[in-house]
């Protein structure tokens, strides 16, 4: 990859960047980064013109006012990457081999395509690893070690980089660009409660869940612990499937499991509305990570279950208690923490608030490193 850069000839054009990541596929926490990402960019270097590679081009461009092109339309990625000056590849947790090699491959593949058209390169935001097979590991650190400069959400991330023996570019640890993300108002949460059948007169408690694995234990344990939120503490249980509609079965099963009616959002809403709607939630069971991030934005106090190490190093970050991992989570254990969060909610939105304001400053940086790169130093917003 020791293409020669381009010159570019006209010094005055607009920036122009590209943006990859797990975009288009109806993925509230992802479709948020890219709303923060795009809203942040816009901030910061006012003149940038954006390319996002997208699962759904048309709703991509349609939702954030930018250019899209296909995610298997390589002639056309190629085509965007040739006049752009920057790919910028995340954020999220696109970095890993949990789910699949070949998903590793494709966003290492659209880095490789950048640098082979003289494009500069950009991690942003990511949330990296695990990745635990050998080729993969050697593959990442021969790629990464060749982009420009990295971003990461956590200091795990930047643990995996150096574990993979990535050192060349400067790496930053930021935090996840959702952060910058802004809510819909609070009468549109309302509203889509309401209309959902919510009681809004009962203290409310949001669970995200995500089907994994062939899982089934943490079902029943989410079951009994919600049946107990809502028999003790008075709950209105209100299930939150951040992708839809991929999520909706599993809330349904867990639904079904409970003694107590619950409520499951089943309508396509925005990652802004998601985040209004988790705001006005008292409590949070999440597995989804970006369910968690939601909650620290907006101070909610939150209990997490493990599916995979992003979700715990977040909840370290926030200081925010686990219950244990999927593949064995009790009732037992999941209680005596809802149990201790439901007691102490105030004080735990009181640190996460706290928490808040520098988490905001962090994942600001993201976008000032890009305007670096570009030129185009702002003062920010």
């Amino acid at each position: 990859m020791g293409t020669r850069r381009r010159e570019k000839t006209d010094k005055d054009r607009e920036p122009r960047v590209v943006i990859s990541g797990y975009f288009g596929f109806n993925n509230a926490g992802d479709e948020a980064i890219l709303t923060s990402m795009v809203g942040s960019l816009r901030r910061f270097v006012p003149r940038i013109q954006l390319t996002v590679i997208s699962g759904n081009p048309a709703l991509t461009a349609a939702q954030h006012q930018v250019k899209a092109v296909d995610r298997t339309d390589f002639p056309g990625i190629i085509r965007a990457l040739r006049q752009a000056d920057l790919l910028l590849s995340g954020g999220g947790s696109i970095l890993q081999d949990v789910t699949s090699s070949r998903s590793l491959f494709y966003y290492l593949g659209i880095v490789v395509l950048a640098k082979l058209c003289g494009t500069r390169v950009m991690f942003f935001g990511q949330g990296v690893g695990p990745i635990r097979r050998p080729i993969n590991r050697i593959l990442t650190a021969f790629i990464a070690n060749r982009v420009d400069l990295i971003t990461v959400r956590e200091a795990g991330s930047l643990e995996t980089l150096q574990e993979l023996g990535v050192a060349k570019p400067p790496i930053h640890v930021t935090a996840d660009q959702v952060f910058c993300l802004e809510p819909a108002p609070a009468d549109r949460a309302e509203a889509i409660l309401a209309r959902e059948g919510v009681d809004l007169d009962r203290p409310l408690v949001g669970i995200s869940l995500r089907r994994w694995r062939d899982y089934q234990g943490y079902k029943e344990a989410v079951a009994q612990a919600a049946d107990w939120l809502a028999e003790v503490c008075g709950a209105q249980i209100v299930f939150l499937p951040l992708q839809s509609p991929v999520d909706i079965p599993v809330a349904r099963e867990v639904a079904a499991l409970m003694k107590e009616p619950a409520v499951i959002l089943e309508g396509d809403y925005s990652a802004q509305e998601f985040l209004a709607v988790t705001g006005r939630m008292d409590l949070i069971i999440g597995m989804r990570l970006h369910a968690l991030i939601f909650a620290a934005v907006q101070g909610v106090p939150m209990v997490g279950i493990i599916y995979d190490p992003k979700v715990e190093d977040f909840l370290q970050l926030v200081e925010q208690p686990a219950a244990g991992g999927v593949a064995d989570l009790t009732y037992a254990s999941l209680k005596n923490c809802v149990q201790s969060a439901w007691q102490e909610r105030k004080e735990r939105g009181k640190i996460l608030r706290e928490k808040g304001w520098e988490l905001v400053e962090r994942a600001q940086e993201n976008s000032r490193l890009v305007a670096q790169l570009l030129g185009e130093v702002k003062g920010g917003g």
